[in-house]
């Protein structure tokens, strides 16, 4: 099919760029008076640096540019730093009527857009690592990744690495994202150890609070934690940042912090969000005819959206890393 046309008019430009306070636009500048364009318009929307992991936008973007060269698409990325820039800067967006999609990458947009969605039905919109509970607006259209079996890596390697019977799970996340890695991580402790190894959870908020966030896990070690489990969204760093690495063992999440720090890190479970934008451009580049709206699409093993770091061979004993395959294939045989 043809593409549709957008036209970019310098009103909506000056619009968009004075409704950002707190946010900045960092793909390619647009002059103040642009031509007719062929080329079907996506918005990118993350956090800004300091909110959600540095991994995960970075990977966000490389899929909007992957789109760009491979698709022809016309990206707009945009980091916002606050609820209030997020609506902001869909509204205007929204009524510039040029975006043909809005993707909102992370789960701390799940609330804003999905009433966004209802309010705007002409308009098509995505979240990414989010989902929405109940009937799903037919203009939305969600990507999730297999956090529980993230979740069953980490608490497999915590269960058969802790000499302490003591572990640590602290979890920046809420809903479904957070329901997974938990549900997941029990399972994979009770499979690697069958001495019933205790918990310690603690549940933090990265966005309001970096200093409680450290607080909270030099709490969870004084408690008796020997590995931790950190799925939160700066990418695990509060956590590196404040244990002991004479007394407890980091598993991180988003990005391989192997490198990061070497004696606080035992294993890494990596997560890329670029296939997911990638594809959700494609689902808009035929005049939309491809867009799934009103379900969910799940990313895992297969899709290469979650892995264990190559560096964990580095930290992990390669009988744990064997008998984490083999428990992996016991538990989800069948599934990608």
């Amino acid at each position: 099919m043809r593409l549709k046309k957008f036209i970019i008019s310098s009103l909506s430009a000056i619009m968009i760029a004075t409704s950002l306070s707190g946010c900045g636009m960092i793909s390619k500048e647009k002059e103040k008076e642009e031509p007719v364009s062929d080329l079907v318009n996506v918005t990118l929307l993350t956090d800004a640096e300091g909110g959600a992991g540095e991994a995960l936008i970075s990977s966000a973007r490389a899929g909007l540019e992957e789109a760009e060269s491979g698709l022809g698409i016309d990206g707009r990325f945009i980091k916002c730093s606050s609820k209030d820039d997020i609506k902001s800067n869909i509204e205007v967006l929204v009524k510039g009527g040029k975006t043909a999609l809005i993707i909102g990458a992370g789960p701390r947009f799940e609330s804003i857009i999905s009433v966004y969605a209802q309010k705007y039905p002409n308009q098509d919109f995505a979240l990414i690592d989010a989902t929405v509970d109940g009937d799903m607006p037919k203009n939305l259209t969600t990507i999730t990744f297999d956090d529980e079996r993230s979740g069953f890596i980490a608490g497999f390697i915590a269960g058969k690495m802790t000499a302490k019977n003591k572990v640590g799970y602290i979890s920046g996340t809420s809903g479904s994202s957070e329901n997974a890695y938990r549900q997941g991580f029990e399972k994979g402790l009770k499979k690697a150890n069958d001495k019933n190894p205790e918990i310690i959870s603690r549940n933090v908020n990265i966005y309001e609070s970096y200093e409680d966030a450290k607080n909270a896990f030099v709490d969870v070690e004084y408690y008796g934690a020997d590995i931790l489990f950190a799925p939160t969204e700066d990418d695990s760093k509060a956590a590196i940042d404040s244990i002991n690495s004479n007394y407890s063992k980091i598993i991180a999440v988003n990005k391989d912090q192997y490198h990061y720090s070497k004696d606080k890190v035992v294993a890494s479970i990596t997560k890329s969000y670029s296939k997911a934008v990638y594809d959700l451009c494609a689902m808009v580049y035929d005049g939309g005819d491809s867009f799934k709206g009103g379900k969910n699409t799940q990313y895992g093993v297969d899709e290469k959206a979650i892995a264990l770091a190559p560096s964990t061979e580095n930290t992990v004993p390669p009988d744990v890393l064997s008998s984490l395959s083999k428990a992996l294939k016991e538990e989800y045989s069948g599934s990608n």
